[in-house]
């Protein structure tokens, strides 16, 4: 019997070939996925958050601000009320976001230094749509209120300068650094993407190594590797790390060439983070198998463990916001040290001083299981952990 890296390589290939699930999770879903997640942010905002209008005023200044609010990209006035309680009833449906009332008497109190208020009630369910739609009003009504108290003071003789430093005493100048245009692309297809390969490379090691335990083939395993885990591992994981390295590779062109994600074009060391991070997620799931043999309860395992990985990445609540513990939880997972790689070297331009803790991170996760190489043998060699569903 031929024995050696080449017998198990080959071996391997085989049995790719003989079993429809690993094309579907080596190329068929991870492509699907790929083309997925761009598609639904192509627009990188959302925008037009459909809103209810109750104008009791109705008079040329509320139809202005109307105007002015419906020019904004975050709000539509899609429905016209006439009661709070009506448009009450939109949000609680689901059929608009908010409603802006607008009081009787707006325009005469405006004239009159009598000011009405307006009040917007929104749903802060969904946080994006309700602070979109909040800060739009905001910000128009606060233009249109300075822009009315302009006017006034010119019409009391007052300089155009003095009048406008009078309405704006502090003048912020804000700058968003890193996504400037407030994109979702930039930071959620980021992750996602990357998780959902994490989630097919953990998955799809945990069935390559515990389906030779649940069908009794271990042994053959190990027996053409010549009885040398090295050689074993590397033989079986072999095709599953070429390809998931070339996927990885897809989508960092899909995320700076097509998306058009900053890129400072330290390509070597994205390269190389890349590497780590396929590696320290197939040593993941080579852990949990020898932790957990019975093929289902690994791969259930597995699967928390992967879906986990995002909450903890700090993209959608962010890690300085977690309790001190958390924190600490985050470290546990190698794509928060991957993610914080690939933002400062594409994304922030930081040297790589700043990402060498999460390099060395990743390589910990690479050889975390080595420390089991006894545990793994007794696996493979003997026949009580064997034919486990």
């Amino acid at each position: 019997m031929t024995t050696g890296l080449k017998a198990v390589l080959t071996r391997e290939i085989r049995r790719i070939k003989s079993e429809t699930i690993y094309i579907w999770m080596l190329l068929a879903l991870p492509l699907l996925t790929f083309f997925l997640f761009p598609t639904m942010f192509a627009k990188g905002k959302a925008d037009n958050y459909s809103v209810a209008i109750f104008d009791a005023d109705n008079s040329p200044l509320s139809r202005k601000i109307v105007s002015w609010i419906n020019a904004t990209p975050e709000v539509n006035f899609t429905n016209r009320v006439t009661s709070l309680e009506e448009g009450k009833r939109l949000i609680e449906k689901g059929d608009v976001y908010a409603v802006l009332k607008i009081p009787k008497g707006l325009e005469s109190g405006v004239y009159s230094s009598n000011p009405r208020k307006m009040v917007l009630f929104y749903s802060n369910v969904n946080i994006s749509a309700g602070s979109g739609v909040s800060s739009a009003v905001l910000k128009t009504v606060k233009t249109m209120s300075a822009g009315i108290n302009l006017q006034k003071r010119i019409s009391k003789k007052e300089m155009y300068s003095q009048a406008l430093n009078n309405i704006q005493p502090i003048r912020m100048d804000a700058h968003a650094l890193y996504n400037p245009y407030i994109n979702y692309s930039y930071f959620l297809v980021t992750s996602l993407l990357a998780v959902m390969l994490l989630m097919f490379i953990i998955s799809t090691t945990i069935y390559a190594i515990g389906s030779e335990l649940k069908n009794a083939t271990a042994n053959d395993w190990y027996n053409i590797s010549s009885k040398n885990l090295i050689v074993a591992l590397t033989g079986k994981l072999l095709p599953y790390t070429v390809i998931y390295i070339l996927e990885a590779y897809f989508i960092n062109y899909t995320l700076l060439g097509i998306i058009g994600m900053t890129n400072h074009g330290n390509t070597l060391a994205l390269l190389i983070a890349t590497i780590l991070f396929v590696l320290a997620y197939q040593a993941m799931g080579f852990l949990i198998v020898i932790i957990f043999p019975n093929i289902r309860l690994a791969l259930s395992m597995g699967a928390m463990y992967a879906s986990l990985a995002f909450s903890f990445a700090g993209l959608t609540f962010p890690l300085l916001a977690m309790s001190k513990l958390m924190q600490e939880v985050s470290v546990l997972f190698p794509f928060t040290h991957y993610l914080n790689i690939y933002l400062n070297i594409e994304t922030k331009n930081f040297p790589l001083i700043y990402s060498l803790p999460s390099f060395g991170a990743l390589m910990i996760f690479i050889l975390l299981p080595l420390l089991f190489s006894s545990r793994l043998k007794s696996l493979l060699t003997k026949e009580k952990y064997w034919s486990k569903s």
